[in-house]
C-alpha cells in the first residue's frame, strides 16, 4: 500500500520541512504532494529545497500563481495524487512515528471500508498560544477524536445529532482516492468548515471506520497565526448557515439517501431561523421559535419541491438516543 500525503502550504515557512519529513518517515507514504499557495512569506523557497532534497516530495502551484485556500490547494493535490490513498497534513502540523499502522492494516483487511479515522493531538508552540486556545473555549491538551465506537453505517446521524460525541481532524484521516467520487472535491466556496463539510459527506456516502481513537497518530500545532485563533468570531458564524446550506445543496442534488437529506433539510432550516432570528433565540419564545421555522421550511420546499417526497421520513428518524421522533427532530 502507498499513500500520497498532500500538504497545502501557506505562509508555513517554519514549518513545513518538519511536516514533510515527519511524512516521508512513514514507510508506507509514496509521495508527498506540496502545493504552495502564493505564500507571502519564504514557503515557496523551503518548498523547493525539500522538492530538490527528496525525490518523493513534488511542488504545484495553481495555474495563475495566486492565493486560492486550502479547498482549492487539497483538490489540486487529490488531482496530482498518484497513489490510490490519500492522506491529508497541514504544512504547520506532524505526523507521530507510526501514523499510518493501524489505518493500512484495516483498509488492505477489509477491502469495503473507504477510510479510517484517529486522534489527533495537540502541541503547543507556546503559553500565548495555549491561553489563546483556551480562551476561546478550547481544552488544552485535548484530543481531537470520536469518543466511542460508531457504526459506520451511522456515523453520518451520529455526528450530525450528538455533538458529544467529538469529531475528527484531517492530520487523522487516511481514504481510498476513488471515495472523491462520491463526494466531489473539497468546496472551493468556503472560507471556513470546508473540511467539516467534506467529511460529513464522507461519512454519508461512504464508509468510515475508527482506527486509533486515545493515542494520537499526529499533532495539531497551536501558534498565533491559526485560522481558528485568529478568526474565531467568523469560525462561529461559518460552522453554522453556510455548512449546513452547502452540505444540504449538496445532497439535493446529488440525491442523497431521503432520511440523511432529510436531516440535512432540518439543519439547514435550522441554521436559516437562528439567522432571521438574529441569533437571539434564547430571548424568543418556543413556540415562535417552531412557528418561525416552519415557514422557513415551507419556503424551501416551495424553492425545493422534491423536498415532498420526504415527507414519509420525518416519522421514521431518532434524535439523540436514535429513539424520538422526528419530529421532535424537526422542532426541538
Amino acid at each position: 500500500m502507498q499513500i500520497s500525503v498532500i500538504i497545502p502550504v501557506y505562509n508555513a515557512e517554519k514549518y513545513v520541512r518538519q511536516a514533510v519529513e515527519s511524512a516521508l518517515s512513514q514507510p508506507e507514504v509514496g509521495e508527498v504532494i506540496l502545493i504552495e499557495d502564493a505564500s507571502s512569506d519564504k514557503s515557496f523557497k523551503v518548498c523547493q529545497e525539500l522538492a530538490n532534497e527528496y525525490s518523493l516530495v513534488k511542488l504545484f502551484c495553481h495555474s495563475d500563481q495566486k492565493n486560492h485556500g486550502a479547498s482549492a490547494s487539497r483538490n489540486v493535490g487529490i488531482q496530482k495524487a498518484n497513489c490510490d490513498y490519500i492522506a491529508f497534513l497541514d504544512a504547520d502540523d506532524f505526523y507521530l512515528p507510526g501514523r499510518f499502522e493501524s489505518a493500512c492494516e484495516q483498509l488492505t483487511k477489509y477491502p469495503e471500508i473507504d477510510g479510517v479515522y484517529e486522534a489527533v493531538g495537540t502541541y503547543f508552540e507556546d503559553e500565548n498560544s495555549k491561553n489563546t486556545w483556551i480562551s476561546i473555549g478550547r481544552d488544552d491538551n485535548k484530543l481531537t477524536t470520536i469518543s466511542e465506537t460508531i457504526n459506520p453505517e451511522l456515523l453520518f446521524e451520529t455526528l450530525l445529532l450528538n455533538k458529544e460525541v467529538g469529531w475528527f481532524h484531517a492530520n487523522g484521516l487516511l481514504v481510498r482516492k476513488t471515495i472523491f467520487n462520491l463526494t466531489g472535491y473539497f468546496d472551493e466556496n468556503l472560507e471556513f468548515s470546508e473540511d467539516i463539510v467534506m467529511w460529513f459527506k464522507m461519512a454519508a456516502v461512504g464508509k468510515l471506520v475508527p482506527g486509533s481513537l486515545d493515542v494520537p497518530v499526529a499533532m495539531r500545532r497551536v501558534h498565533s497565526h491559526n485560522h481558528v485563533t485568529r478568526f474565531h468570531e467568523k469560525l462561529v458564524y461559518y460552522s453554522n448557515l453556510p455548512r449546513w446550506e452547502t452540505l444540504f445543496i449538496w445532497g439535493y442534488k446529488n440525491r442523497l439517501e431521503p432520511r440523511k437529506l432529510a436531516l440535512l433539510f432540518s439543519q439547514y432550516a435550522d441554521s436559516l431561523t437562528n439567522q432571521s432570528l438574529g441569533g437571539k433565540t434564547d430571548l424568543i419564545h418556543k413556540i415562535f421559535y417552531k412557528l418561525h421555522k416552519f415557514i422557513v421550511m415551507m419556503l424551501l420546499i416551495i424553492k425545493y419541491p422534491k423536498l415532498i417526497k420526504l415527507a414519509r421520513y420525518f416519522y421514521s428518524f431518532t434524535e439523540r438516543n436514535l429513539i424520538k421522533k422526528s419530529m421532535k427532530l424537526l422542532w426541538n
